[in-house]
């Protein structure tokens, strides 16, 4: 007859149950500590083996993650290029533009400021310029004229 009721079965029973319970556990705990040590030596042993192959393995990949980032990253600043390109020109007429007017408006105020004090413009220092190269060419005629050699005279000879 099977009672299940844990009270009336055998308290020794129930403690050896316990105790291969624990020791199993245990054991599994155990093994699985030293299958962890054994993969452990294995890894460092193959690392020692392997160490150099490893290393450069790790390094060829470097390489090629460090060439895909680079490309990467030129492809991405292309393209942030060929974005902006149309806004800079944009903004870059816009300000030659505003400059251009800018320009304008302060040669206008000079021009109104120099008139307003009897200074003379393009047109009056042109006027003036062509008339001083007038006087300076009828200068050199007149030069000119006089320096000809004349004829000597003749004196009159004193009376003796």
């Amino acid at each position: 007859m099977n009672d299940p009721d844990p009270s009336k079965q055998d308290p020794y029973k129930a403690a050896k149950d316990a105790a291969t319970s624990g020791q199993r556990f245990s054991r599994g705990v155990m093994d699985s500590a030293q299958q962890i040590w054994l993969a452990g030596l294995g890894a460092l042993a193959r690392t020692q083996q392997e160490g150099g192959k490893f290393f450069d393995a790790l390094v060829e990949e470097g390489v090629r993650i460090q060439e895909k980032t680079h490309a990467y990253t030129q492809e991405q600043m292309k393209q942030a290029r060929d974005q902006a390109t149309p806004w800079v020109e944009a903004a870059r007429k816009r300000t030659t533009a505003a400059m251009d007017k800018l320009e304008q408006a302060f040669d206008e105020r000079i021009a109104r400021a120099a008139k307003r004090m009897n200074m003379p413009d393009h047109a009056d220092i042109q006027e003036l310029s062509e008339r001083i190269d007038a006087l300076a060419q009828e200068l050199r005629a007149g030069r000119a004229a006089k320096a000809k050699p004349r004829a000597p005279r003749k004196t009159a000879k004193p009376k003796a």
